[in-house]
């Protein structure tokens, strides 16, 4: 054997050790989880895991002073003590506030607003996986300065890991990022010893902190992370082979197991064969259309991203001009999202690269899916002029 070939060998090697000892630890932190019902989370079973507006309403609640917790002012205190402006801070009438989603004005609408009663405001603009719409934060900026004056407002952005607005968006507005991943954790673990004495409160915040550790990957104790990185450590040349192969991983869990599954869908429900679209900057298959013999100027659309924490949306797409199309209109009441050319939802359970989604797609539970929601769409747009 030559040196290459022992090199590429005991790189091999390595890697298979390095991933047996990782599999190990999870096991473990597995089985720490299952003997003390670490698993069960109500949020998760039913489903609260992409959609925005879900969790709007529970932080709302939370954040409520009305709210059925009880709890009166107290959480909503220890968020504004914990990431609002010294002006919010001095001046806001917490015990005072009413708490609004989806809060409808001109210029868009709010995922949160919170007002007192001296007209401050808090404005919370919530993004789980969705791209930022156009100028949105400019045009919040643009309502609150005239619904309550310059500096008795103040303006969130809150996303997962705590990621910047897009400069369209942003660019001229004074506001704060924050996340999920670690702002809102740590106020909610505070709010947890603030409802002490409240026990179903505090066990629901509990249930609420480990769903969102489980949707920002942090649902492994700390112990095992500690074990995890000491081996990462010391393997860390094969860590960053690993790291390096995994947008190639993703690529072959779509083209080797996902589209022969979903050509087999396909031909079940008696669609045309899907037609890909790559991504040749990522090189990634970026997303798939797929064909209904019976539309004229529809298909129906999925995109698949491969890069970071793409969104994944199934929808409606539209082939031509929709300026005067009728039957465009009448799609938009049944999807979440929609812009100049296609109608769409996030797609159920998995709806972004991680874990979950990968295992879904190795076992074959994302085509299941799949089925499913193309089924749905085919039965809404029956009688439809597609």
């Amino acid at each position: 054997m030559c040196g290459g070939e022992e090199k590429e060998r005991r790189i091999m090697d390595n890697i298979r050790n390095l991933l047996n000892q990782i599999a190990i630890i999870s096991k473990k932190n597995a089985e720490i989880l299952d003997a003390f019902g670490g698993r069960f989370n109500m949020f998760k079973i039913c489903g609260v895991n992409h959609y925005e507006n879900t969790h709007s309403a529970i932080l709302a609640e939370f954040l409520n002073p009305n709210g059925t917790h009880g709890l009166k002012s107290k959480l909503l205190k220890c968020f504004v003590e914990m990431f609002c402006n010294d002006d919010i801070k001095q001046n806001f009438k917490i015990e005072k506030a009413n708490v609004f989603t989806e809060y409808s004005v001109n210029e868009g609408r709010i995922d949160i607003l919170i007002k007192d009663n001296e007209n401050h405001a808090i404005i919370i603009e919530n993004k789980i996986y969705a791209a930022d719409q156009w100028e949105q934060l400019k045009r919040y900026k643009i309502f609150a300065s005239k619904e309550y004056g310059e500096s008795k407002y103040q303006i969130f952005y809150l996303t997962l890991g705590g990621n910047e607005a897009t400069k369209q968006s942003s660019e001229g507005v004074d506001y704060k990022s924050i996340s999920y991943q670690t702002n809102i954790i740590t106020w909610l673990e505070k709010c947890v010893c603030i409802g002490v004495h409240f026990p179903m409160v505090r066990e629901t915040i509990n249930q609420y902190i480990n769903h969102l550790k489980s949707l920002t990957n942090q649902d492994m104790s700390t112990k095992n992370i500690e074990e995890i990185v000491d081996v990462l450590s010391k393997n860390i040349e094969s860590t960053f082979i690993i790291a390096d192969n995994l947008t190639y991983l993703k690529n072959y869990l779509i083209n080797k197991i996902f589209l022969p599954q979903l050509s087999e869908i396909c031909k079940e429900l008696g669609l045309s064969n899907v037609s890909e679209e790559y991504d040749r900057v990522n090189e990634s298959l970026s997303d798939f259309q797929i064909m209904n013999p019976k539309w004229k100027t529809f298909k129906i659309g999925f995109e698949f991203e491969t890069r970071g924490l793409a969104n994944f949306i199934i929808g409606v797409n539209h082939i031509g001009d929709i300026r005067k199309d009728e039957t465009f209109e009448k799609l938009k009441p049944f999807f979440a999202r929609k812009n100049d050319n296609w109608v769409w939802n996030p797609f159920p359970t998995y709806s972004y690269w991680g874990k979950e989604a990968m295992i879904a797609i190795k076992n074959g539970e994302m085509a299941n899916i799949f089925k499913e929601e193309i089924t749905k769409i085919l039965e809404l747009t029956k009688g439809f002029d597609m």
